[in-house]
C-alpha cells in the first residue's frame, strides 16, 4: 500500500486557513522552513518541542497574544514541552518533524485516530498531504509537487516558473511537507539550492 500511496497522483487543492490552527511538532532545521512557509497563509501555529532553534524564536509572536492573525502573519506560540496527544485538541494541520522517527509515527497515528491531516517529516508513506514547491507574486500563487518522487525536477520546474514570471525570490521548494522559506529573502538562492540537495533526506 505504501508504494502504491506514492506513485498516485496527489491532488493540487488551495485551502483557506486563515483561521486555522497548525500544530508543528519539533523545533529544528525542518519545522523553520515549514514555519516560514505557512506563516503568511495559516492564522495561528503552535510549535510543540523542549527547545527551539534561533531562527524560530525571531518567528515567535510577542507575549501574550492570542487567537488568530489579523494582518497576514500567523500568530505563533511555542510550548516548551514534549509531545502529548493532548496537543492535538484544538488542531486542524499537523506537522510532525520531530528528529525522533518513532515520536513523528506517534503523531501521525494519533491525527490518523482523531481525523486531523497529518505530514510525517520522517516518512513520506505517513503523509496525507505534501508541501509543494511555491512561487508566489503579484497575488498569483502557484504550487509545484511531484508526488514525493522528483524532487529536483520539482525544483527545476520551479525555476522556470520563476524565470517567465521575473521573480526575484521564491518560497522555497521541498517535498512532502517540507518548504522552506516563508518569506521572500534577498541573496538566499545559494543557500536554497544547497538545501534542495538533502530533500531526499527530509520526506
Amino acid at each position: 500500500m505504501g508504494n502504491d500511496r506514492l506513485q498516485k497522483p496527489f491532488f493540487p487543492v488551495f485551502l483557506d486557513l486563515s483561521e486555522k490552527c497548525v500544530i508543528v511538532a519539533g523545533g529544528g532545521s525542518i519545522a523553520e522552513r515549514r514555519i516560514r512557509t505557512l506563516r503568511g497563509f495559516v492564522g495561528r501555529i503552535r510549535i510543540i518541542a523542549p527547545e527551539i532553534r534561533g531562527g524560530i524564536r525571531e518567528l515567535l509572536s510577542p507575549d501574550g497574544q492570542a487567537g488568530f492573525s489579523e494582518g497576514g502573519t500567523a500568530v505563533i506560540t511555542w510550548a516548551a514541552k514534549r509531545y502529548d496527544r493532548r496537543d492535538l485538541q484544538d488542531a486542524d494541520l499537523v506537522l510532525a518533524c520531530t528528529d525522533d522517527p518513532e515520536r513523528n509515527r506517534e503523531i501521525y497515528r494519533d491525527c490518523r485516530d482523531l481525523g486531523i491531516p497529518v505530514n510525517d517529516c520522517s516518512d513520506k508513506r505517513n503523509c496525507d498531504f505534501y508541501f509543494p514547491g511555491i512561487v508566489q507574486k503579484d497575488g498569483i500563487v502557484i504550487g509545484i509537487n511531484g508526488s514525493g518522487a522528483d524532487h529536483h525536477r520539482v525544483k527545476a520546474v520551479r525555476q522556470e516558473i520563476e524565470k517567465t514570471l521575473g521573480c526575484r525570490h521564491s518560497l522555497y521548494p521541498d517535498h512532502p511537507g517540507t518548504a522552506d522559506g516563508r518569506t521572500n529573502y534577498e541573496g538566499m538562492a545559494e543557500r536554497r539550492d544547497e538545501e534542495a540537495k538533502s530533500y531526499h533526506r527530509e520526506p
